[in-house]
């Protein structure tokens, strides 16, 4: 009888230590899976941050490749790699967390810059409009070459406003001497209204958060914003006078007032907007050479000098080819 109680305690002590190292094991196991699950899901945390951060790096940067290094990020490293063209660019992010590695793909491209339309040399859209025309004010809606020479393509009208009212009054508010320069489709003076609807607002806030170059009010003198191999979106945030022998290529946008003097050369699109008036003292051979619009609930023009606006596809086809947008479609992603 105490022999077999024996026996049996015994083995319900063996049986009671088996399920006991059991219950440790399948713990430790639950403790090590949630441990790795962590560790996977943490890692491919870090990597997937490093492409958020190099895509908006490559947003302020359009010219931003190559290899980024190792950076420190929630504990663990990541390392970015950016190649290809803009069509297909590939962006590789490596990242470590405690002995746990991932890797995410990105391919992606970028959005072509919206362009705004152009329908004249100079387009005026206003709700109040004040001219102040003298000396020898040239618009011509004929195309152009940068160079001066004809271009190819058909002509627009010198003039574009979007009323028959503003037409009228701008006809009736310029010199002769003036009126006669003022060239391009159906003669001279080529002055026309013509249809569009453009949301100047929507089209200025998209070219604002691509632009290349962001400078503030002021007087500037002998500089370049943007060439025709490299052109640029430059933002003004306020009034501007260009003076001397400033150069620029691709779009300028001015939130305010713009006045152009000496022998300034813009090739592209001049877009002056909200209340504004623009002011253009030109003393040598400059001019805008593409298309510039004026856009603002009142708009006062004066020019004196050799004010010069001349339409040319041959600038506004450079600045659409060679123009970088700051925004990007995800092609796909792999993780």
């Amino acid at each position: 009888m105490g022999k077999g109680l024996l026996i049996i305690v015994l083995g319900v002590a063996g049986i009671l230590s088996l399920l006991k190292i059991g219950l440790s094991a399948n713990t430790s196991k639950e403790v090590d899976t949630s441990v790795d699950f962590f560790k996977k899901t943490h890692t491919r945390l870090i990597a997937n941050s490093g492409i958020e951060i190099y895509l908006e790096k490559l947003r302020r940067d359009k010219n931003l490749t190559g290899y980024s290094g190792e950076k420190s990020l929630l504990g663990g490293e990541y390392e970015v790699t950016i190649s290809g063209p803009d069509t297909a660019l590939q962006i590789v992010s490596n990242s470590e967390f405690y002995g746990t590695n991932h890797t995410s793909f990105v391919l992606a491209k970028r959005t072509p810059v919206k362009m705004p339309t152009i329908n004249s040399a100079l387009y005026i859209n206003a709700t109040g409009l004040g001219l102040n025309l003298n000396g020898n004010m040239e618009i011509d809606g004929n195309d152009h070459n940068t160079d001066g020479s004809p271009g190819p393509n058909p002509p627009v009208p010198g003039v574009g406003l979007d009323s028959p009212a503003d037409s009228t009054y701008f006809k009736n508010n310029v010199k002769p001497k003036i009126s006669n320069d003022i060239l391009g489709a159906g003669g001279s003076p080529s002055i026309k209204v013509v249809a569009d609807t453009t949301n100047w607002l929507t089209i200025t806030e998209a070219l604002i958060f691509a632009a290349d170059i962001t400078i503030p009010s002021g007087t500037y003198s002998d500089g370049t914003f943007g060439t025709p191999s490299e052109p640029k979106i430059t933002y003004v945030t306020g009034n501007v006078e260009l003076s001397g022998e400033v150069q620029g290529d691709g779009i300028l946008i001015v939130n305010g007032n713009l006045t152009l003097s000496g022998n300034s050369t813009f090739r592209g699109i001049v877009l002056v907007y909200k209340n504004s008036s623009i002011e253009t003292n030109f003393v040598g051979n400059g001019g805008i050479f593409g298309g510039t619009i004026i856009a603002g609930t009142n708009v006062n023009i004066q020019a004196t000098g050799n004010s010069s606006f001349y339409y040319s596809t041959q600038a506004l086809a450079n600045a659409q080819a060679k123009l970088k947008s700051s925004r990007f479609e995800i092609v796909e992603w792999w993780e």
